[in-house]
This record gives structure tokens, C-alpha cells and sequence, in this order.
């Protein structure tokens, strides 16, 4: 059984997880950034509610890009709906965690 670290920025909040204990708060994908986040107490914004489709919960990968799911068409189209995407950016309620890696997320 593989646990897992996320590390969340600025506030550097670091937590462990365990893909079988997925999902954990059930917002965005099971097992993704958000999910993680919201069930650990760290705060991301997410206007719709995890379904994708808002970019509100947009966060910048610094480590770890190898161990998230590859991003879906419609992610890439809703980052890049945004304008001023880059390619570390990621939507965290679609980015779902399968080793270390760490985020930082933008002033709202």
C-alpha cells in the first residue's frame, strides 16, 4: 500500500495519502488535488463544485506533473478558455494524485 505527499503552497501544508482510501471529501475526482485538499482542511476555491468547468480551482504544479492523470480535452480547453494558462497548470478537481507532488495556489 503506496502513500503519498501533497504538498499545498503558499501555506505549506504537506498531507498523506493513500490511493485506497479514494475518494476523500467526494469534490472533483476521486483522489484529486481538490478532494485531497478540502478533506485535509486546505482551502482552494471551487465554484462549481468540482465539475471542471469554472477554472476557479486552477493551480500551478511545481513538483510531481508525472504523478498526476493526464489531463482531459475538456481540461485543456477550460485552461486554456482562461487566457493565461501555462503548462504546469492544472485544474484540481480533474488532477488526480498517484505519487509526491506538490502545488501552489494562486491568490484568488
Amino acid at each position: 500500500m503506496a502513500t503519498y505527499k501533497v504538498t499545498y503552497l503558499p501555506m505549506e501544508a504537506t498531507v498523506e495519502v493513500d490511493e485506497e482510501h479514494y475518494p476523500y471529501a467526494r469534490t472533483g475526482d476521486p483522489g484529486s488535488l481538490l478532494d485531497i485538499a478540502l478533506s485535509h482542511g486546505v482551502g482552494i476555491m471551487h465554484i462549481c463544485g468540482g465539475m471542471g468547468v469554472c477554472g476557479s480551482c486552477r493551480v500551478l504544479v511545481e513538483k510531481g506533473m508525472e504523478n498526476l492523470s493526464e489531463p482531459d480535452e475538456a481540461e485543456l480547453d477550460q485552461l486554456d478558455a482562461m487566457g493565461d494558462s501555462k503548462p504546469n497548470d492544472r485544474l484540481a478537481c480533474k488532477a488526480v494524485v498517484h505519487g509526491d507532488v506538490t502545488v501552489r495556489i494562486p491568490p484568488q
